[in-house]
């Protein structure tokens, strides 16, 4: 349980942006948690996984930028090698529902992210999903990756301290 711990937490420091410190979890259920950081840019909350043996990651995170809330999907692999300028398309279905998002390379090459800029109500319109849903798959339209799966039982916790975090902010 403590390697779980500590994984986790070397986890968060790195879904969180590079300039991030000061990480701390707030709630975790079912592999998911949620957690607050500090980062140069000021306080942000976030909210994901990386519960599973093949090293892929999903987390959703909320930051004030130039004094706006922005939200932002992140999704990763540790076996990607994706280009800081990349773009593409990622689906995230959640039930019966879905979200189509335009991503960017970040420069992390594991990792891809897609924002809710401009839309904020959209995001919490699919944090609202994330947590009442039961499953989650995420697929790359136009790219060599198979589409994942995800459980989201035991989410509504975890999505409730991530929105009591970003309600703070």
């Amino acid at each position: 349980m403590r390697r779980l711990a500590l994984a986790l937490v070397a986890t968060l420091a790195m879904a969180a942006p590079a300039a991030a410190q000061q990480v701390r979890n707030l709630a975790s259920n079912n592999g998911w948690v949620a957690y607050t950081a500090q980062s140069n840019a000021g306080p942000l909350c976030g909210m994901g996984t990386e519960a599973n043996s093949v090293g892929r990651f999903f987390w959703i995170k909320v930051e004030r930028l130039r004094g706006n809330l922005h939200g932002f999907i992140q999704v990763g692999d540790r076996s990607w090698n994706v280009r800081q300028e990349a773009q593409g398309r990622i689906v995230v279905g959640i039930d019966r529902q879905r979200a189509e998002l335009n991503y960017t390379g970040t420069s992390r090459p594991d990792m891809v992210e897609a924002s809710y800029r401009g839309a904020f109500e959209n995001f919490l319109n699919f944090v609202r999903a994330f947590a009442l849903g039961n499953r989650m798959q995420v697929s790359f339209p136009g790219e060599d990756v198979s589409p994942w799966g995800a459980n989201l039982r035991g989410t509504r916790a975890v999505t409730e301290a991530f929105l009591n975090c970003a309600r703070r902010m």
